[in-house]
């Protein structure tokens, strides 16, 4: 018997036919009931399971459909609440099952899983990008009609995407900082390759630009703790900012741990991009500008839908709004003679 039980090893252990293992497991009429349960022992006592895409082949009705995510870093927070969204809405939709890695960062690395996933030929990939246009493996599987969905981030070709609308949400926050009489604001960012932070980033320029204000730009804080030493040595320094905008999650998370370690959490204001779990478990509850990952999640997975469907329309950009929520961080003002 091989290591994975077939239907026939399942007839030789209840000895009986082929026909009559298929009949049991399918739930089909024409088995008495003590060869059933002889088959469903044989089953239980083999560990044997049914191949559903084999049985969904044999009907003219089946509709399987198996989508890949190719995340840039699945630890993220933002990164899992659309993973979660993007799956549930395919659960509901249609009979699809869902696998994902993570690149981490790595580009080589982000088009190895392309290839990995495509060879084992699945329906459809969502791809968050990394890098800023696509490796030779997406590059050939978008020449290949593949359905591909991008999420969060521009992929740097004509293709479907499905994205926060970074600039206008970084905008936003930051002219929030600004129109609370910060004229010296800082920055904070993750990958300065990654498209969704240079979105961020021009959406803040554009809102300092318009005021005259003085900036101050961090990249490179890829985690909290690059984020915490980051503003500790801002915060030390002769012209310090009297304001932040953390356009990354995990920069902010970083932010609120300095903030708070210096004891200057009322001194000086903080805008995050991005939902904080813990933005109203500190004091003052920290300002977001928070992506809606729900309705980024439903949308990417209702484009990829319609494509693996046949949809061969052009590629469709799809933009979700992103709203300021003030909670008190953003609504600080400047510490008199700062």
């Amino acid at each position: 018997m091989s290591n994975r039980p077939t239907l026939k090893d399942v007839a030789a252990q209840a000895g009986v036919s082929f026909k009559t293992v298929s009949r049991v497991v399918n739930d089909e009429p024409g088995v008495s009931s003590g060869v059933a349960e002889r088959v469903r022992s044989a089953v239980a006592e083999l560990g044997y399971r049914r191949n559903h895409s084999a049985q969904l082949l044999r009907r003219s009705d089946a509709r399987l459909h198996t989508v890949a995510i190719v995340h840039a870093d699945a630890t993220n927070p933002f990164a899992a609440a659309v993973h979660s969204a993007f799956e549930r809405h395919l659960r509901t939709a249609a009979d699809t099952l869902v696998v994902s890695a993570s690149s981490h960062g790595d580009v080589g690395e982000h088009d190895r899983l392309v290839d990995l996933f495509t060879e084992r030929r699945v329906d459809g990939l969502a791809v968050i990008p990394v890098g800023d246009s696509p490796g030779p493996a997406l590059r050939r599987e978008l020449d290949r009609n593949t359905p591909i969905v991008f999420i969060d981030r521009e992929p740097g070709i004509d293709a479907d995407v499905v994205a926060s609308d970074h600039h206008g949400g970084a905008r936003a926050a930051t002219r929030h900082l600004l129109a609370h009489g910060h004229r010296r604001v800082g920055f904070l960012g993750s990958r300065e390759q990654s498209e969704s932070i240079r979105q961020r980033h021009a959406g803040f320029t554009d809102a300092v630009e318009e005021s005259g204000a003085d900036p101050v730009v961090r990249f490179g804080l890829t985690t909290p703790d690059l984020a915490d030493a980051a503003v500790t040595e801002l915060l030390a320094g002769a012209d310090a900012p009297t304001a932040l905008f953390a356009a990354q999650n995990l920069a902010a998370v970083g932010a609120v741990r300095a903030l708070h370690r210096l004891g200057r959490q009322h001194e000086i204001a903080l805008v995050a991009f991005d939902h904080l779990e813990i933005a109203d478990l500190v004091e003052p509850a920290i300002t977001t500008a928070p992506q809606n990952a729900e309705a980024l999640g439903r949308a990417a997975a209702e484009v990829l839908l319609r494509r693996i469907d046949g949809d061969a329309s052009e590629p469709t950009r799809f933009v979700v709004p992103v709203e300021l929520v003030p909670r008190g961080s953003g609504e600080l003002v400047p510490v008199r003679g700062a």
